[in-house]
């Protein structure tokens, strides 16, 4: 976010709690140098997206261009790279500014310097005719004293002769140094060359106004493509301004690219309204799921094809958008829980004011005991726990009068209640009158419900001592990856189907069978989650 402190704008960033350890700070603050809060703006979206690299580097503390370890002094350097780059992008401004002065100063004393020989061959070119009109007068009155102009031809002559210069001379004081372009009213050696007059490069059109003149003209388009294209459009527009596509540098096209991965998943799904620094804030601190490397390839591939058509309308020069990475077997970097940390976690006391021990405890268990994501928990209402074929079951299902749906899919699903959630008491979180199972948390203006959980979770495991690769989300790494290293008969499609996972077999009868299911497969799945270290009081 933008801040003015005196007459100058900083860029303010939030260091996610997870991560202040490392860092020593809680907010980066750097100076942008400008009061122009448009320039700002441009500056804090760049620092934005490398700050956002710098926290996903942290996280997995892995060197994404070597695929090595760092250390914390690494990250440390890298944040001090980032000033460094900040400073020199600032000096780079000033620079340009300095020599877009001397321009500007130098065109105004060649203009004055011209406008001075100009008036100077005014000044030459209107005195010598004045002295002639003078002699013409003189002459005159001498031939009529001396009676030599008798003849009324001649005296009609001297006459004319007069009056021409006398309109010479009204005209010239009318159009001023204009008559300085007069043959002879300046002297050759005196004249300035003009200069040949510089072509100027035709005006590049703003990246809205390309769109139109090139993919939304192109009838070999769908419907569909140039609606998707106009999305990604509008939300680089968003991000970095209606620029002009010859601004637009490989450069930005790495900015736009780190931003993309940083967005909430559920971001590409909305219209796009919400404020994209706050977006990608609230996702680093609630360890959000961010777009997948698909979502960024695919705003990438419509902007190079719409590149390529600037290219052949010599629009554009070249093709910023082509030959990217977006590694999409990269997820974020979470692993499963360990027993020790599981135990470390039972043993500490909740720490959180707002939210009682009771809901942090409920809202745990259920994770740890069925996969579930925070999202869907925190969704779930009074009426989606029954029986189903004879089974208390959590209904994940959107609700028509709920903007929330599950994330794929395949998130729509049944998930049998674990007998250790039934003995703990998990039910007794209804209650009459109440909406949702777990009424106790609030339902934000924006934003998923459950952020404040989140939030306090993050805060909460921060503060226990336990590591930044570990978060909510861990607990459903932690149930796939038990259950999938069970000695038993369990079935890949049954875990699938328990934690609302595509199947991983794409063979005709896993798609077509999958809905085939037993409730009872799916609850011999549920039951086989056991953890010798997780006891959570539950305190209602």
């Amino acid at each position: 976010m933008l801040a003015l402190v005196g007459t100058h704008y900083h860029f303010r960033r939030v260091v996610p709690v997870a991560l202040r350890p490392l860092f020593g700070k809680t907010e980066f603050w750097i100076s942008l140098k400008t009061g122009n809060k448009s320039e700002a703006r441009l500056s804090a979206m760049a620092l934005h997206a490398r700050t956002s690299a710098l926290f996903r580097t942290a996280r997995t503390m892995t060197d994404p261009a070597q695929n090595k370890p760092i250390t914390k002094d690494d990250l440390l350097t890298l944040y001090e790279d980032i000033i460094k780059r900040q400073e020199e992008v600032i000096e780079t401004t000033e620079r340009n500014a300095a020599e877009q002065l001397k321009i500007e100063r130098y065109t105004a004393s060649m203009t004055r310097y011209e406008d001075l020989l100009k008036t100077r061959a005014f000044l030459t070119y209107s005195t010598d005719a004045l002295e002639r009109l003078n002699q013409h007068i003189i002459t005159l009155r001498q031939d009529m004293i001396t009676g030599k102009t008798q003849d009324k031809a001649s005296l009609a002559s001297k006459t004319e002769e007069i009056e021409r210069l006398h309109d010479t001379l009204v005209k010239l004081f009318q159009t001023g140094p204009a008559l300085s372009q007069a043959p002879g009213a300046v002297p050759p050696s005196h004249q300035l060359a003009s200069p040949s007059p510089t072509p100027t490069a035709p005006t590049s059109p703003r990246l809205t106004k390309a769109l139109d003149l090139a993919l939304l003209a192109d009838r070999q388009k769908s419907d569909a493509t140039k609606k998707e294209t106009a999305r990604t459009v509008a939300l680089f527009v968003q991000a970095f301004g209606d620029k002009p596509v010859q601004e637009i540098t490989g450069r930005i096209a790495g900015e736009f690219r780190d931003l993309l991965f940083s967005l909430p998943s559920y971001y590409a799904k909305g219209k796009q309204e919400l404020d994209l620094n706050a977006e990608v804030e609230r996702a680093q601190e609630f360890d959000l799921p961010t777009l997948s490397g698909k979502s960024v390839k695919n705003h990438f591939m419509r902007l190079s094809a719409l590149w390529n058509q600037l290219i052949r309308r010599e629009i554009a020069e070249k093709n910023p958008w082509s030959n990217w990475d977006f590694d999409l077997t990269k997820r974020n970097p979470r692993r499963a829980w360990t027993d020790d940390e599981l135990a470390l976690l039972s043993s500490s006391a909740w720490t959180c004011s707002t939210i009682s021990q009771a809901t942090f405890a409920g809202i745990t268990l259920v994770a740890a005991y069925s996969g579930m994501r925070l999202g869907e928990i925190c969704n779930l209402r009074n009426e989606d726990i029954q029986e189903v074929d004879g089974i208390p079951c959590f209904l994940v299902r959107p609700h028509k009068d709920d903007k929330w749906t599950p994330k794929t899919e395949a998130g729509t699903r049944n998930v049998p209640i674990h007998s250790t959630l039934l003995e703990w008491g998990i039910l007794d979180f209804r209650k009459d009158g109440k909406k949702f199972l777990f009424s106790e948390l609030k339902t934000p203006k924006t934003g998923p419900r459950g952020t404040d959980f989140g939030r306090n979770f993050s805060k909460f495991k921060t503060t226990i001592g336990l590591p930044a690769a570990i978060t909510f989300h861990s607990f459903r790494h932690t149930v796939s990856t038990r259950l999938r290293n069970q000695a038993g008969d369990l079935r890949e499609l049954w875990i699938d189907a328990l934690l609302g996972h595509e199947s991983s077999h794409k063979s005709q009868g896993a798609t077509t069978y999958l809905s085939g299911i037993t409730t009872d497969n799916l609850k011999q799945t549920t039951e086989s989650v056991r953890y010798p270290t997780l006891y959570l009081r539950q305190n209602l």
